[in-house]
């Protein structure tokens, strides 16, 4: 189960590399793939899927704004500070949709 220290523990170790401006060095980049695959995992996760198929997003239960662009975005700057700070936005939405959605599915009479 993934949780939101899974993130923090990783946003703690590329912090520094972002604010030096060394996302692209081989440490940052392992870092990065690891904070994008947890992202994919933790999006598969609370809409309870195997794969991510964009056919089907209107289907899954908590979908950000333009999930589609935006991930091609990150995927095409994964290792710049653009990409990664879109992979920080797109988790904390995801974060508190995934909350929300949790209240209202358990708050069903």
């Amino acid at each position: 189960m993934i949780t939101k220290e899974d993130f923090t523990n990783l946003e703690l170790q590329l912090d520094p590399y972002a604010k030096v401006k060394k996302l692209k060095s081989p440490e940052a980049k392992h870092l990065l793939d690891q904070y994008f695959n947890l992202i994919q995992h933790y999006f598969k996760q609370i809409n309870s899927i195997e794969i991510i198929d964009f056919k089907y997003l209107n289907e899954y239960a908590v979908v950000p704004m333009n999930f589609e662009e935006r991930y091609n975005y990150m995927i095409a700057r994964k290792y710049h500070f653009m990409g990664y700070s879109q992979m920080k936005t797109l988790k904390s939405e995801l974060i508190k949709m995934n909350a929300s959605y949790q209240i209202r599915f358990n708050n069903k009479p």
